[in-house]
């Protein structure tokens, strides 16, 4: 039994399709692709106040791209424990179907347009990792 992951391709061109395979008995079965993630941790905000432009730009960017928001600490309450380096400012975690998905949704025009407004006084360290199957 063999199967592949899809590779990626420029935006407008991913097959977000989910792949299928033939077990020994000749059954056909689905095979699941990874998660995509986005990890944003926000080390300084001079202006919290100017997020909020970025944030109505972005939220449904993300949203649109098939984003799901599954946390944003400290937040409403949220709590946040942080050791070793770790920060208590900002920190934002996004879950798409696939990592395929993720970059694709970060590099959207809609996205795009957000980044735009995001402040100059807001250091932010941004990754797009593929989840563990």
């Amino acid at each position: 039994m063999r199967f592949s992951r899809p590779q990626y391709r420029s935006p407008g061109s991913i097959d977000l399709s989910v792949s299928s395979m033939s077990d020994v008995s000749g059954r056909t079965q689905e095979v699941s692709m990874a998660k995509g993630y986005w990890v944003s941790v926000y080390p300084a905000i001079s202006d919290p106040e100017r997020l909020t432009a970025y944030d109505k730009l972005a939220g449904p960017a993300v949203q649109a791209g098939g984003g799901r928001v599954l946390s944003l600490l400290p937040s409403r309450g949220g709590r946040v424990v942080a050791h070793e380096a770790g920060i208590t400012q900002r920190v934002v975690l996004i879950e798409f179907d696939s990592f395929e998905q993720a970059v694709a949704a970060y590099e959207s025009e809609a996205y795009q347009k957000a980044l735009v407004a995001l402040p100059d006084g807001v250091e932010r360290d941004f990754r797009i990792i593929e989840g563990i199957d």
